[in-house]
């Protein structure tokens, strides 16, 4: 039709970029996001978060672009952090058990300590993986690993006053941020 007008979505730009609609509309440069290469394949973001005022949203970021290798390493990335989060429990439930035994044995504990004895002992075993898996992996195989183009939902309050969920995308590749930035009119 004529006189239609082109979706645009609406995205503001902090440390990372914030969509608050029209996320469908989003327009990814034609290029490797990691690398700058011709696109081969794309990547999907799959988001979902239970709100307690708004209920379970879920959202689709498509379109994603990486020339194949990046993909590869893109995965590779993304199964290092699924096991960074893994040996974070791994490690942290067994010092947050050891903490409370700790305490346990202090009188006068409160019942309350435990819960935030085990959450410092989660948030510790979280800070060990970082530094036995992300540091080393990425200072002996950077080239083998790339961090993906990510994104996590949040709750706010909108332009118009009422209460929604917008996207939040982090681009790890600042040059290819900037031209998804200008693609998009940010």
């Amino acid at each position: 039709m004529e006189g239609e007008m082109e979706r645009k979505p609406r995205i503001r730009r902090e440390n990372n970029f914030v969509v608050e609609e029209n996320i469908d509309a989003l327009k990814w440069p034609q290029q490797c996001a990691e690398c700058g290469r011709p696109v081969e394949v794309t990547d999907t973001l799959k988001l979902e978060k239970t709100y307690k005022t708004l209920g379970k949203i879920n959202v689709t970021v498509a379109g994603i672009p990486y020339c194949q290798e990046d993909m590869l390493r893109v995965r590779r990335g993304k199964l290092l952090e699924r096991v960074r989060m893994i040996l974070a429990f791994v490690i942290g439930i067994p010092l947050g058990f050891i903490g409370i035994a700790l305490a346990a044995n202090s009188p006068g504990t409160k019942i309350i300590l435990f819960g935030v004895v085990m959450f410092i002992g989660v948030l510790a075993g979280y800070g060990l993986a970082w530094l036995i898996v992300k540091v080393p992996v990425k200072l002996l195989f950077k080239s083998k690993f790339a961090d993906p183009v990510d994104g996590w939902l949040i709750e706010e309050k909108k332009k118009d006053g009422k209460e929604g969920v917008s996207v939040v995308l982090s681009i790890p590749n600042k040059e290819y941020a900037d031209l998804f930035a200008r693609t998009n009119g940010v």
